[in-house]
């Protein structure tokens, strides 16, 4: 009886480690090069969650500049992330360490953009 109830765990395991995410998008529909390398790639598709997270949070965030509207700075945040992606880490064409360098700069930008607003919203700084 144990030994099949362990059975039965380990296999329920590989089945949710086999489906685990490894970026923010579908990597089955990945369509370019830089996707691709995204999802070949475990820590750059650590940074990929990582970046999807530090977005959704903004999003979710009141701006701390003066007088912006949450619509305005929702805009910006989202304007920011499409200009990154397109000047930035499409350029890199799958190269591997041109993402990495692309995805420590834009998660450096989110953290400072999540500190500077979280610090309005919760009154506080986040820790990194």
């Amino acid at each position: 009886m144990r030994v099949t109830l362990l059975l039965v765990l380990i296999a329920v395991s590989l089945q949710s480690t086999a489906h685990a995410q490894v970026a923010s998008f579908d990597c089955a529909k990945a369509g370019t090069a830089t996707e691709h390398a995204i999802c070949a790639t475990p820590s750059l598709g650590k940074k990929d969650i990582v970046l999807a997270t530090y977005y959704d949070l903004l999003l979710n965030l009141s701006p701390a500049v003066g007088g912006m509207a949450y619509r305005e700075f929702d805009d910006q945040v989202r304007d920011d992330q499409r200009t990154w992606v397109k000047s930035r880490r499409d350029p890199c064409q799958g190269n591997a360490g041109c993402l990495q360098r692309a995805y420590d700069e834009r998660l450096a930008a989110m953290r400072k953009l999540l500190n500077d607003n979280a610090a309005m919203t919760f009154g506080r700084r986040c820790q990194d």
